[in-house]
């Protein structure tokens, strides 16, 4: 094996050890039982030496010690030194994947699926970090995006990662690159427009089709047969094309049939504002389409200054991972400082907190930030918990530790917003999928012991070739 070789072969098992001491494969558990000393439900009060018990992936029962009745063959984890609390949700992520963004303006027949890589590092450091649920969507610099993505960070294919598929689409109103703001909305305008025009356009070739049908039949003598509509009628709050029931679905094309979705409302649509300038636009672009039932607006931290208008249209936001937002004066270059959530929390609109990074700057950080600022704990955990798992569709199964609900629970070492604690175990539907004893990764950083196969690996010297006579 040659010097490169070999080093190529170390940094290979360094990976994978690193990789799968934490992407071990889940333990599954028809019954689990789960002790805490305290359990932070996010449905109520905290819980005093609790007991949540799971069976088949969900809470059947949670509540003190001495109330709940634990089946004898369920399998124990935890303790009185532990807090359990919600699975943290990550409202929107363009992470995991190959690529954020394609080149192409308008893709929404493209999937993430197809980008997502389940040994990626990102779904490593979630379990680590406490993220049980990530909304995978494609990233801003674009016009449409394909379609997203929820997946859970455990699984070998994408398949078995996946919670619910084909879920939501991004539309920006910040330009792409390469782009200004009125190109960036005519590209979007006339995406919608065109493809309205188009749907009108078939709906007439049918009813002409159809008109001449019934004409050659009253000419043959027969009555005219009226077939039933392979189609329906438009629905949603936006635009109609009168007629296209008369349209079979399946005859639209397959590229833009999304965009029928999104104006009928029968999909989430996540909408990019880079700037304050972008909000209201795409209030009404969202209005007059029928996606503004369904959609959520994704800010830039400087978009608090639009919070008004997006309180009156009764929007939710997910918010810049930047949770202050700066600004200096240009006459007096005095900065003036603006805590982004606060602002949203005054104005009571719903809003989500986005990971600035997967590591030190995760979820519980963005929160724990929160509080610093003067935000309540239990607000500041809504907004990583019971409001990002509302925002995708998922609220009556996540966000909180309720009977019923599925058993993404975190096993912590402390309080979830303290600087020390660590996540110990992370649950999700009710399999241990991260146990931070067997975390090689963390034991490399925390105790110096290098994983199997990582140490430097001798190599015999090559003595250099001798010079030629007469060589420099």
């Amino acid at each position: 094996m040659t010097l490169l070789s070999t080093r190529n072969f170390v940094q290979g098992a360094l990976c994978a050890s690193l990789l799968f001491g934490a992407q071990a494969s889940a333990t599954p558990a028809d019954k689990l039982v789960i002790e805490a000393g305290r359990i932070i439900t996010q449905a109520g009060d905290d819980i005093t030496d609790g007991v949540i018990v799971v069976e088949n992936g969900r809470i059947t029962a949670i509540g003190p010690a001495a109330d709940i009745e634990r089946p004898w063959d369920a399998t124990v984890v935890g303790g009185p030194d532990f807090v359990a609390a919600p699975g943290f949700v990550e409202a929107l992520s363009s992470n995991g994947m190959d690529r954020a963004n394609e080149n192409l303006d308008v893709t929404p027949f493209l999937d993430v699926r197809d980008s997502i890589d389940p040994v990626h590092f990102f779904f490593e450091d979630c379990k680590r970090w406490g993220i049980t649920t990530i909304n995978v969507q494609q990233g801003n610099n674009t016009v449409v995006a394909g379609r997203g993505r929820i997946v859970k960070p455990v699984g070998m294919t994408v398949e078995e990662m996946t919670v619910r598929p084909s879920f939501g689409y991004k539309i920006s109103f910040a330009p792409k690159s390469g782009k200004s703001r009125a190109t960036q909305r005519q590209v979007l305008r006339r995406t919608f427009e065109d493809f309205r025009m188009e749907l009108e356009g078939m709906v007439q070739d049918a009813s002409d089709e159809a008109d001449t049908a019934r004409r050659e039949a009253l000419a043959q003598g027969r009555d005219a047969e009226d077939k039933d509509a392979a189609g329906r009628p438009m629905e949603g709050d936006g635009w109609k094309v009168e007629g296209l029931e008369k349209i079979d679905r399946d005859a639209i094309d397959a590229k833009e049939l999304p965009l029928l979705d999104m104006v009928e409302g029968r999909t989430h649509t996540f909408i990019y504002c880079g700037a304050p300038m972008d909000v209201q636009p795409a209030i009404d672009f969202a209005k007059a389409n029928g996606l503004a039932k369904g959609a959520t607006l994704v800010l830039d931290n400087s978009c608090w200054k639009a919070a008004d208008a997006i309180a009156a249209a009764g929007m939710s936001v997910i918010l810049d991972s930047n949770l202050v937002h700066i600004e200096t004066d240009p006459v007096t270059e005095v900065e003036t400082e603006t805590f982004v959530p606060g602002v949203f929390a005054e104005k009571g609109i719903p809003f989500a907190l986005a990971s600035a990074n997967s590591t030190t700057n995760s979820l519980w950080f963005q929160a724990a930030l929160c509080v610093a600022h003067g935000m309540s704990r239990t607000d500041a955990l809504a907004a990583v918990t019971n409001t990002p798992a509302k925002l995708i569709g998922l609220g009556d199964q996540l966000g909180s530790l309720e009977v019923g609900k599925l058993a993404n629970v975190l096993l912590l070492t402390g309080d979830p917003l303290d600087m020390t604690s660590y996540v110990d175990k992370a649950v999700v539907e009710g399999s241990v999928i991260y146990d931070s004893a067997t975390d090689l990764r963390n034991k490399h950083l925390f105790e110096g012991q290098a994983p199997r196969g990582a140490a430097a690996v001798e190599t015999e010297e090559v003595e250099e070739p001798s010079k030629i006579d007469g060589e420099k």
